[in-house]
């Protein structure tokens, strides 16, 4: 679907979430009480900016999606559906109609609920619709829902029921929304939009009491509750904060990342666990045999003929065997083979079987016909089941040879039982060849694993290779701690438990089915922000799972839908790079929200104080909306350049909590703030005490406002770079520029009720107790970051 008519259909969500906000819902009833009382013109003016405001924010929200969807239709999922002739054409799932044939591969997720018309080996799971995760034989006739992942063999959807009404889509549709799980910040913010609301009730609670007790005029209690709202609740933080996500997802695609979730530009800074598949993301994909090893006593040709029955019954299109495949050039098996049965490879059981008749004699052309099984699959799985004189011994030599190589073997065995299912104890397998796989690191792999464990990043490997084999790649990556290793046969009788209570304690984890990565991923999120990467159908689960999924552009259909994000060259080495630019976003928009927060306590603490002196609150509301400008308006202007255009080495985040890093500060600069304004106001001549519109004070809370920006881009960055402090110079000069330029048009003056400036001597007395504010909150920062 073309993103702008998506965004069309959706656009009700974004102008709700502007418009039908507390804050405003009490800006508007004041315009009404302002125009109920005659005071037409401030309610035009304070109505026409709210508006603005609430339109600005709907048109940035909007624009922002449309960037962000454009980019996901990058990655957008496609089937094959299959025409009345035969031929195949490649579309949407959401233009997958009733009544399609659809093409079911391994790794593909199920399109639409439907039903299954042709099967080869086909096995799909159904934990996304009912949570558990093992691995369920369909056959012809049987019915498959939207969001099944196929995890062996192949089939065709016969479509009952269009994605858009499937159960599945109705259930993922929240989190494929724009708005998708709120992340920490968005968390934070919320918590703060809401106890600050509950602050504004009381304070409104108050005025309107207070009001009533000394007698003032309604007017005037209603534009103190209008100032009130506009400076209390930060409800502009939600919307530059969605923004900036938004923009740096948007820029990520840069970096060669792709964002499928907004709210992955703060994810992708918080990972403390990063647990990844070994084969598609530290090596790459694309295995080829090395070698083939055939145990003595059996013929090259029976061994090779064996082989092939599997390759070309058993509906296994794994890169694995097309990698054997290819080694053996497409030979075709020969002719008059009868299959009884076939069993695709599947990480779930750790091997895939056909049964079929064959001669009685492995070296002869008999027409001694019997019943016999191949098998292929792990070493570990079958070395179990194998005696001495099967070639167990013979076995264990070649995997001692190869132990610690990093290399993949996969076994081949040949069994006289013709019920094999998922149980291998009565299959009595004798050994008949191995094959060793070769593959390379994925380029830059060594510097991505040293980028994350020097950031405090614990790397975790959960794989289904052999022990020996992941171990070995590990310590070749780079990986601390690869002694501390566990095999998934050690973890089987583990209750949950057990997993919570001990993953933390391992690195490599082998031989690992599917169900036990979900587990592990679980226990991980208990032990920090856990991210996990993986391309294959076996990793889709465990990605689903996760705090945040990170999947291979090229990896199959089922681990990109579920995937928050991307990596578009297939290459883990360009995750450094993305989590680089989320350090530098999560810092701004850090620096940005303590703004905010800073500014909305400043005003309720000075409105406290004033309270307790016997005034009302000198602001009208069209001033607060002057002195944001100032306070965060234009600042918040810097923060977006900053963030899509950082400069200077970007450290790490912060790990402490996001409300916990910003609260201190806000609240004892607020503070000193409020004194400040108090003081300003205390020494007002009695004619500004009195009036609704004092400037002194409007000037001491920007230029207090101001300072504290400045403190806390130092402080949230740690290091400012020559080129962050010049811009820091360029916007105060604006600023005083803009200011004054307000001052001398008379319309603007009007629009934002300020009253005339006071006295040159008034105003250096406001400077000069603004500025002893300033050193007070310099001192309260480094009491803080002392405090750290």
């Amino acid at each position: 679907m073309n993103p702008y008519i998506k965004t069309l259909r959706d656009i009700g969500p974004i102008i709700f979430r502007h418009v039908f906000l507390l804050v405003n819902g009490v800006i508007f009833s004041v315009v009404a009480l302002l125009l109920f009382f005659g005071s037409t013109e401030v309610a035009i003016f304070l109505g026409a900016i709210t508006v603005f405001n609430m339109l600005m924010g709907i048109i940035q929200d909007t624009r922002a999606r449309i960037a962000l969807e454009t980019l996901q239709m990058i990655t957008a999922l496609r089937v094959n559906r299959i025409n009345p002739d035969g031929g195949k054409t490649s579309v949407l799932m959401e233009e997958v109609k009733i009544n399609d044939r659809i093409e079911l591969n391994l790794g593909d997720q199920v399109p639409c609920d439907g039903t299954i018309i042709s099967s080869v080996g086909l096995e799909i799971s159904e934990a996304l619709l009912t949570g558990e995760s093992d691995s369920i034989p369909k056959t012809t006739g049987d019915n498959c829902n939207a969001g099944d992942i196929v995890t062996a063999g192949r089939g065709v959807l016969d479509v009952r029921e269009s994605f858009s009404g499937s159960r599945i889509s109705k259930m993922t549709e929240a989190a494929k929304k724009y708005s998708a799980k709120p992340s920490p910040i968005e968390s934070a913010v919320n918590k703060v939009i809401k106890y600050t609301g509950y602050c504004l009730i009381l304070v409104i609670g108050f005025i309107v009491v207070r009001g009533l007790i000394v007698h003032d005029p309604s007017l005037r209690i209603v534009m103190n509750i209008g100032a009130l709202a506009s400076m209390i609740v930060p409800q502009g933080l939600v919307v530059i904060t969605t923004l900036l996500f938004a923009f740096g997802a948007a820029s990520y695609s840069k970096k060669h990342v792709l964002f499928q979730e907004i709210n992955a530009t703060e994810k992708l800074g918080r990972i403390k666990n990063l647990c990844m598949d070994k084969t598609g993301t530290l090596t790459d994909n694309a295995l080829e045999v090395e070698e083939m090893h055939i145990r003595e006593g059996i013929s090259a040709k029976y061994a090779r003929t064996l082989v092939k029955i599997y390759l070309e019954k058993s509906g296994d299109v794994s890169q694995t065997l097309v990698a054997v495949d290819k080694y053996f050039n497409n030979e075709k098996i020969q002719e008059g083979i009868q299959i009884i049965s076939a069993l695709p490879f599947s990480s779930w059981r750790q091997f895939g079987s056909v049964t079929f008749n064959s001669s009685d004699n492995n070296n002869s052309n008999g027409d001694n016909k019997k019943p016999e099984t191949v098998i292929i699959g792990s070493t570990d799985k079958l070395l179990v089941q194998a005696s001495i004189d099967d070639g167990k011994e013979w076995l264990s030599g070649i995997m001692a040879k190869y132990a610690h190589t990093g290399k993949r073997i996969l076994c081949v065995v040949k069994s006289d039982s013709t019920n094999i299912v998922d149980d291998l104890s009565n299959s009595n397998p004798s050994i008949i060849a191995v094959f060793v796989f070769k593959t390379g690191f994925r380029a830059g792999v060594e510097k991505a694993i040293k980028f994350f464990q020097d950031r405090g990043v614990r790397i975790r490997i959960i794989s289904g290779d052999s022990l020996d084999t992941v171990r070995s790649v590990a310590l070749a990556a780079g990986i601390y701690k690869t002694e501390a290793v566990i095999t998934g046969t050690e973890m089987k009788s583990w209750s949950q438990d057990d997993f919570d209570r001990n993953v933390k304690d391992y690195t490599i984890f082998a031989r690992i089915v599917p169900e036990q990565k979900v587990k592990i991923i679980e226990a991980f999120k208990k032990d920090g922000f856990t991210a996990m990467v993986g391309d294959g159908a076996n990793d889709a689960l465990a990605i689903k799972k996760a705090d945040l999924g990170i999947a291979m552009f090229d990896g199959v259909q089922a681990t990109r839908r579920l995937a928050g994000v991307i990596l578009m060259k297939n290459s883990f080495n360009d995750l450094p790079g993305g989590v680089e630019l989320a350090d530098n976003f999560i810092r701004n928009i850090t620096i940005l929200a303590s703004a905010f927060i800073n500014s909305s306590l400043a005003g309720l603490f000075s409105f406290i104080l004033i309270s307790a002196l016997g005034y009302a609150y000198p602001i009208t509301p069209l001033n607060i909306t002057f002195i944001n400008y100032f306070v965060v308006g234009l600042p918040g202007v810097l923060i977006a350049y900053w963030a899509i255009r950082p400069s200077g080495k970007i450290l790490p985040t912060n790990s402490e909590g996001f409300l916990r890093q910003i609260l201190p500060i806000s609240i004892l600069s607020a503070t000193v703030q409020a004194i400040v304004i108090v003081s300003v106001f205390i020494l007002s001549p009695e004619s500004m005490k009195i009036a609704s519109s004092n400037m002194l004070v409007v000037i001491s809370m920007i230029v207090s406002g101001f300072i504290f920006f400045v403190l806390a881009s130092n402080r949230h960055k740690l290091i400012m770079t020559l080129s962050e402090k010049y811009h820091l110079m360029i916007l105060t000069i604006i600023e005083i520029c803009l200011f004054i330029l307000v001052l001398k048009i008379p319309i603007l003056v009007r629009f934002f009720t300020l009253p005339e400036l006071p006295e040159s001597h008034l105003l250096l007395q406001v400077l000069l107790i603004s500025a002893i504010g300033g050193v007070l909150q310099y001192v309260a920062v480094k009491f803080t970051q002392k405090k750290k």
